[in-house]
C-alpha cells in the first residue's frame, strides 16, 4: 500500500467496548489534544436516541473539534445520528440504515437524507447505510486513501463484492403509524386492507371527512408520504412478498396488487426497489441458499 494506516479505538469512557473482540487495554479515551486524520463512528445499539445524544455531549463536542482541526468524519448505520448531532451535516446530504430513516428525519430535518444510498460522500464527511454496508465503505475508503489498485486487491482478498446498489433493494417498508393523528392512522389501515382495489384521493378524503387538500396535507405531515405514495409503497411491499414466494408470475402479482397495467407496475416497482420485479424474484425468490 502507498501509506500505512494506524488504527486507534476511542471510547468516551473507561469501560471496555461492548460486544467487540478488542482488547480493552488497546482502546483509548478521548484525548482533547490528539488530532486524527479520519474518525469512524460505528454502528451501535441503543433504544432512547435523544437520551444517548444528550448524555454524550462530550463526544459530540470532541468530534466538532476534530473536524475543525482537519479530521474527516465518517459514520456507519445509526452512527449517522451522532454525526448529525455535531451540526456539521446541516444543509448537507447523508444516509443511514433505511430502518431508522423516518426517525432520523424527525430528529434532523435540516439534513438532506438520501436513505436509498449506501454511501454518501460530502467531502470530509461520509455516511453509509446498514451496518454491513461498512464492507463496501471500507473498500471505498481504501481506494480514496491508498489508490484504486489497493482497493481491488482488498476486495478480492476479503471477497467483498464492490457495488453501488441502493439500499432500497434491501429495505422493507415501515408502515408509518408512529404518529398521533388517529384519523390518518385509520386511513392508513384502510389503504393497507384495500390496496388491491382502485383507491382515489377523493374516496380516501371523503372517508376521513376532509377536503382532498387538507387530507393530503395531514397525511404527509403524519407519515412523510403523500396518500398516493403510501398506496404505492403498500402495494409494492405486498408484491415483494408474493415474488419472494415464487408461486406466481409477474402479471399475476401485478394484478393481485392493484395494477392492471403490468408495464406501469414494472416502472413503479423499479422506482421503489431499484430493480425489476423479475430481478427481485430471481434474487429473493424462495429457493435453497446453497444450491448445486
Amino acid at each position: 500500500m502507498k501509506m500505512p494506516i494506524q488504527v486507534d479505538f476511542i471510547s468516551s469512557s473507561d469501560k471496555a467496548l461492548y460486544a467487540t473482540p478488542i482488547d480493552a487495554g488497546k482502546q483509548k479515551k478521548l484525548a482533547p489534544k490528539e488530532v486524527y486524520d479520519l474518525i469512524i463512528i460505528p454502528a451501535m445499539r441503543f433504544e432512547k436516541m435523544q437520551v444517548v445524544l444528550e448524555r454524550e455531549q462530550t463526544l459530540i463536542k470532541w468530534l466538532q473539534r476534530q473536524y475543525a482541526q482537519g479530521a474527516e468524519l465518517a459514520s456507519i448505520c445509526i452512527g449517522t445520528f451522532f454525526l448529525a448531532s455535531t451540526g456539521l451535516l446541516t444543509g448537507k446530504k447523508a444516509t443511514t440504515n433505511w430502518l431508522f430513516a423516518n426517525e432520523f428525519r424527525k430528529h434532523f430535518p435540516y439534513v438532506d437524507l438520501e436513505d436509498e444510498k449506501v454511501i454518501v460522500d460530502q467531502g470530509r464527511l461520509y455516511s453509509c447505510g446498514g451496518a454491513f454496508s461498512f464492507t463496501s465503505f471500507m473498500i471505498y475508503l481504501i481506494e480514496k486513501l491508498c489508490g484504486h489498485q489497493e482497493a481491488i486487491i482488498a476486495s478480492k482478498v476479503l471477497m467483498i463484492n464492490v457495488h453501488d446498489k441502493p439500499q432500497s433493494s434491501f429495505s422493507i417498508f415501515q408502515f408509518q403509524h408512529n404518529h398521533a393523528d388517529e384519523i390518518i392512522s385509520i386511513a392508513q389501515q384502510y389503504i393497507e386492507k384495500n390496496y388491491r382495489q382502485p383507491l382515489t384521493l377523493e374516496t380516501l378524503a371523503s372517508r376521513s371527512n376532509m377536503s382532498v387538500r387538507n387530507f393530503i396535507r395531514r397525511f404527509e405531515q403524519a407519515t412523510t408520504n403523500t396518500p398516493l405514495e403510501y398506496l404505492q409503497r403498500v402495494r409494492i411491499e405486498a408484491a415483494k412478498k408474493m415474488l419472494e414466494s415464487r408461486k406466481e408470475g409477474i402479471v399475476q402479482v401485478a394484478s393481485r396488487c392493484g395494477y392492471e397495467d403490468v408495464d406501469y407496475f414494472r416502472k413503479i416497482f423499479k422506482r421503489y426497489v431499484a430493480m425489476t420485479p423479475r430481478t427481485y424474484q430471481e434474487k429473493y425468490g424462495k429457493k435453497p441458499y446453497l444450491s448445486s
